[in-house]
């Protein structure tokens, strides 16, 4: 009877399984921080007892060092914090530029591993396993040594319409030209009509039967068109500058350097067999049905692969590719190897010049935590939003 009693007193709510999963998980987050805890501490004791403290104060000062590549303003005279934003923002733009590469590569690859002519077909599984079984450094340098060596002068370099130039100290192309600075409100709004479409993408608010992919692109055509606007607007004698040969190399326009090339291509080509992969298997997870049913409807392959398969195959692909987008991001790190100026290229000279690894270390390594767990948490989220959801 007493047994009894003390077990009516007891809360139910601690005998649930959530309860029991949510206290598990707090203990190892717990016991996660105590450790990092402990390794912090001990790490301090041993760097203060050759004498050495770890100080960030070093980032306020005078880097003296050039960054080749930059879309930032950057000299010599700015400080190692303001070379580390520039890397980061570096890495970042590659990044971008290699997932939508190789999202449409791989997209091409996957629909082609699911073709039923056999030269498509067995021509995308020679590219996915040579992708898969060669190291992406060594595909890096292999394109590098290509375009540096197979590219012409920069005295004969390749004219696209007199507006873009293609040789071995990169690509040349025309950009907009201002008569002043466009103030910075109009790029504030142009950066908050490009992140609505992703953030309703993410958020699939307006969709709750497909992944929203029409809506989302012309969601981004109309912000593409009103971030246009609103740049050209009080600026009506805007033009184009094209880049012009002068002296020894090419002026006016903007650049894209080789190395930036190279990376891009070989990164794209390695991770776009990869994904490729990813999405001839959540195409395969889409039932035989579903194709017939489009058939009979009357559409055409190319209708029934936009609006009827990719649609519910993204339900599959979705968490393998955001691995994929991960290891991307960490991969721009070979970077170092062409001399492009990443987050981990700026953190290896300001290493060399101010013998702080420890803190410059553990500040990159932060920096790429934040990113991964920030595109891991938005893919999640957009994941999430797309799954069928039981009544």
């Amino acid at each position: 009877m007493e047994g009894s009693a003390g077990k009516v007193g007891m809360p139910r709510f601690t005998h649930s399984l959530a309860f029991r999963r949510a206290a598990l998980q707090a203990s190892a987050a717990a016991a996660l921080l105590l450790f990092g805890w402990f390794l912090l501490q001990n790490l301090s004791a041993n760097l203060s007892s050759e004498g050495i403290a770890i100080d960030f104060g070093f980032l306020s000062q005078e880097s003296g060092f050039d960054v080749n590549e930059s879309l930032l303003p950057y000299t010599a005279s700015d400080s190692y914090g303001d070379a580390l934003v520039v890397g980061l923002v570096n890495t970042l733009h590659l990044t971008v530029v290699c997932i939508v590469l190789s999202t449409v590569i791989g997209l091409a690859i996957g629909f082609a591993r699911r073709s039923g002519h056999w030269l498509v077909n067995r021509s995308a599984l020679v590219y996915v396993e040579t992708m898969r079984n060669l190291p992406k450094l060594l595909i890096l340098l292999a394109v590098y040594v290509l375009l540096v060596r197979e590219l012409p002068m920069v005295r004969d370099a390749w004219s696209f319409y007199d507006l873009a130039y293609l040789s071995n100290r990169g690509f040349q192309v025309p950009v907009l030209s201002f008569p002043g600075s466009a103030p910075d409100a109009a790029y504030a709004v142009l950066a908050a009509l490009w992140a609505l479409p992703l953030l309703l993408a993410v958020l699939g608010r307006f969709y709750p039967s497909l992944p929203g992919i029409r809506l989302s692109m012309r969601l981004t055509a109309l912000a593409a068109a009103c971030a246009l606007l609103v740049l050209l607007i009080g600026y009506l004698d805007a033009g184009i500058e094209a880049p012009r040969f002068e002296g020894f190399n090419f002026v006016g326009g903007a650049a894209v350097s080789i190395p930036f090339l190279a990376l891009a291509i070989a990164l794209s080509i390695y991770h776009g067999g990869q994904i490729g992969e990813v999405v001839r298997g959540g195409i395969q997870s889409v039932p035989d049905g579903q194709t017939e049913a489009g058939y009979s409807l009357g559409l055409r392959w190319p209708q029934i692969a936009w609006l009827i398969v990719l649609p519910q195959a993204l339900r599959t692909i979705i968490p393998p590719l955001t691995n994929q987008y991960l290891n991307l991001m960490k991969n721009t790190s070979i970077g170092l190897a062409v001399g492009y100026s990443d987050l981990v290229s700026v953190m290896n000279t300001s290493v060399n010049q101010t013998f702080r690894p420890v803190e410059l270390m553990l500040l990159t390594m932060a920096i790429y935590l934040a990113i991964g767990l920030s595109v891991s948490a938005l893919l999640n989220l957009y994941n999430r939003a797309v799954q069928f959801k039981e009544n």
